[in-house]
This record gives C-alpha cells, sequence and structure tokens, in this order.
C-alpha cells in the first residue's frame, strides 16, 4: 500500500508537472482541482483517454488523461505543439494529447526515480473513453482525480491510481528542491 505521505507527494507531483506543461505560455492561467472522482465523459463519446504507466517492482501508477475535443481545446494543444495549424484533428491531436501526457508524466518519473531507481515509464497509449469505468479492476490502493482548467476555457481531467505489489508498502517524500527541478525538466533521448 502507498503511505499518505507518498500519496501527497505523487499528487503534488502531478499538479507540479501539469501547471508547467499544460500552458502554452507562462501568463496562462493554470488551475488544478482535486476532486472526489473524475467527472464522467461526454454522453457524444467525443474525445479521446491517453493513459500511461509509471511502474518500478514495488508499484505501478496509471494516469489517465480524458480530452475533449471541443474548439478551444484543439486550439490550445495546437499551441501546445507549435502547430502552424490553428485546431488539431485526427493523428494530429492524438499525437498533440499524447506528448502532453509524455511531458507530464516524465517530469513525474525523474522525480520518482530519486526515491526508486528501477522505475520506468510507457508509452502514451489511447483507450476507448468507457474504459475508464473499469479502473476498480486494476484494484488500485489510492485513487485521485484532478480537473484542469487552462484559461477558464480549456478543460481536461486526470485521473492517477496508485497500484502495489503484495505486501508492499510504498513510503516517501518529496523534497521542495524536486518539485523546483521537476518544474525545469530536460529533454530526455533514447
Amino acid at each position: 500500500m502507498f503511505t499518505a505521505k507518498a500519496v501527497t507527494a505523487i499528487n503534488g507531483l502531478f499538479e507540479t508537472a501539469i501547471q508547467n506543461h499544460a500552458r502554452a505560455d507562462a501568463a496562462e492561467a493554470c488551475v488544478v482541482d482535486y476532486v472526489a472522482q473524475a467527472p464522467a465523459p461526454s454522453k457524444d463519446g467525443k474525445g479521446l483517454l491517453v493513459v500511461l504507466n509509471i511502474s518500478s517492482y514495488l508499484f505501478r501508477i496509471v494516469a489517465l488523461f480524458d480530452f475533449g475535443t471541443d474548439q478551444a481545446s484543439t486550439a490550445h494543444l495546437a499551441r501546445l505543439v507549435r502547430s502552424n495549424e490553428s485546431t488539431l484533428s485526427g493523428q494530429a491531436l492524438h499525437d498533440a494529447c499524447s506528448e502532453l501526457v509524455n511531458m507530464i508524466c516524465g517530469t513525474v518519473n525523474r522525480s520518482v526515480c530519486s526515491s526508486f531507481r528501477h522505475a520506468g515509464m510507457s508509452t502514451p497509449f489511447i483507450l476507448e473513453r468507457s474504459c475508464a469505468q473499469y479502473l476498480a479492476e486494476i484494484n488500485p490502493s489510492a485513487t485521485q482525480a484532478f480537473a484542469v482548467t487552462v484559461n477558464k476555457t480549456v478543460r481536461f481531467n486526470v485521473t492517477i491510481c496508485l497500484c502495489c505489489a503484495a505486501d508492499t508498502e510504498v513510503d516517501f517524500s518529496v523534497e521542495e528542491t524536486q518539485l523546483e527541478e521537476a518544474e525545469s525538466g530536460e529533454l530526455e533521448l533514447f
């Protein structure tokens, strides 16, 4: 199980990473609200559910990002990836959402690696939005949902599921210097 200190640390890492990477420029407002559970996807079925795992021998963090495909969201994502298009659709939209998820989770992964040397990260993958209703099947020991709003017009939801190996306790904290390092980040080449 994850201790309360570890859950707080991971939530803080995600909140900081979201605020640092979800804005196209520093002047934009980015609000990350903790919510009891992520709102259900709209009934029209439009949107993208992008998933990424951060794993070690002891635990797995499953991060689900639920993006809308409305005009404001696709225009914001176009600015984030510095596209020549004013809005994105199709594969370009998938790629932009995946890149944002990769940047956020990469920042979290680098910080987690300071306590757990053998942590790694999957590539982002896209699932049907209805898959989010089956999160209980992965048996998380803790779950946190965030509602993210950028400039009061762009909204997306993030759900973090923390899963542990049997009979394992995961305990760590994040120092202020780690949060500062998480803000700067570096490009990683593989």
